[in-house]
């Protein structure tokens, strides 16, 4: 897909980071821009800042990915007030670092419901008018190199991003079956600024307070992600990059895959898991 201007673009988890940047980009070649978060405050910034851009319009639409019914309701809109959904980012995320025995079964349902069966919920409302228009379209999922390297006290977080990673592969694989002219990109990026970590989000989720070693690994993520994070606007240039070029791997910290082989041979090997923070997490240079 290589023609966006007066097309539509729908990005959920829009309030902020990624998906902000997303709904930026998407404005600046010219799209109408369907932002949808499940707070409604962030949106009423990015839709001035969206139409500053360049967008043909732009829309806010305050949305909880959990719920089916409601990502039905607002597919049918866009597809009869703006003629169908030709870009889906399926982005919204959240993270609660916590041991996983220690980890609620609130929390486990809240990060599995928002990060894998909210991406669910947004192939079945979307792609099937998609399919019927039977034009180029593209779907894009926000997985994470977490999905990649599982790491101490993200075991709920790592498990729903491998998760999307086979969901991504497997609808490319599904669609590409079906001779389907819609492209799938899975977009998984390390460090990025964001308001991931975010405490009120956790809290209006119901999680419980963060303590000892989880507070500690939050802390040091925040402060490490401000330091060396990437900017957000990079990381939506490189997915608009990967639609264009109809790439299915999006990484935006290649360096980060060094890690990959010695992990695969562990594997081979029938090796115990381990982790190394230096060899998984920081680029070569800053070994």
């Amino acid at each position: 897909m290589r023609d966006f201007a007066g097309k539509t673009a729908l990005i959920t988890g829009a309030g902020g980071g990624i998906g902000r940047a997303l709904a930026l980009a998407a404005a600046a070649r010219g799209m109408h821009v369907v932002a949808c978060d499940i707070h409604s405050a962030p949106l009423d910034s990015l839709l001035v800042d969206a139409r500053a851009a360049g967008a043909a319009s732009a829309i806010g639409r305050t949305l909880d990915v959990r719920d089916a019914e409601a990502f039905l309701t607002l597919a049918g809109e866009c597809g009869r007030e703006l003629g169908g959904i030709d870009l889906l980012f399926c982005n919204a995320g959240v993270i609660v670092p916590r041991r996983l025995w220690e980890q609620t079964a609130r929390e486990f349902d809240w990060l599995l419901d928002v990060n894998v069966k909210g991406v669910v919920n947004a192939v079945r409302a979307c792609v099937p008018s998609m399919l019927a228009r039977g034009t180029p379209a593209h779907v894009v999922i926000t997985g994470s190199m977490g999905g990649f390297i599982p790491s101490p006290l993200l075991g709920a977080y790592s498990a729903s991003k491998a998760a999307l990673h086979s969901l991504a592969e497997t609808l490319c694989l599904d669609l590409a079956a079906s001779d389907a002219k819609i492209g799938v990109s899975l977009l998984a990026p390390g460090a990025v600024r964001s308001n991931l970590f975010d405490l009120d989000r956790h809290r209006a989720a119901g999680a419980a307070p963060l303590e000892g070693a989880a507070a500690a690994v939050r802390e040091a993520m925040v402060a490490g992600t401000a330091r060396v994070g990437m900017d957000p606007s990079q990381v939506a240039e490189l997915a608009f990059a990967a639609i264009e070029a109809e790439r299915f791997w999006v990484f935006p910290h290649p360096e980060m895959l060094a890690a990959l082989p010695e992990r695969q041979t562990a594997l081979l090997e029938g090796r115990t898991p381990s982790f190394d923070f230096e060899k998984s997490f920081r680029p070569p240079a800053a070994r």
